[in-house]
């Protein structure tokens, strides 16, 4: 039956980074090209929000809306293989849990 799978952002690139323009000129600020702007030497975000200057719910939602820009440009057979991976894993765990269960 087709319908609608999921909402996501699309094509949102410049969208999240307009509307975190402050995180993003913090980013820039930071000593490592790559900081993940969580416990790395250097970092400027961390410091903005120890200072104050930026409260870590901002940055959180940064995060959550990066975290879906990234996976909304990979391609639909990536992330196929990575839902894949996910459900294997949680087959895994439950079937491990279950013989701990039986053992017990």
């Amino acid at each position: 039956m087709p319908g609608i799978r999921e909402l996501a952002l699309a094509e949102a690139t410049e969208g999240v980074a307009s509307a975190f323009e402050d995180v993003e000129i913090l980013a820039a600020r930071c000593r490592f090209v790559d900081c993940n702007h969580q416990t790395e030497p250097g970092c400027a975000v961390q410091s903005a929000i120890s200072e104050g200057r930026l409260e870590p719910e901002r940055l959180k939602q940064f995060r959550k809306l990066r975290r879906e820009e990234a996976r909304n440009s990979a391609s639909l057979s990536e992330r196929r293989n990575t839902d894949r991976r996910t459900t294997q894993r949680i087959r895994r765990h439950a079937k491990e849990r279950e013989r701990t269960i039986d053992d017990e």
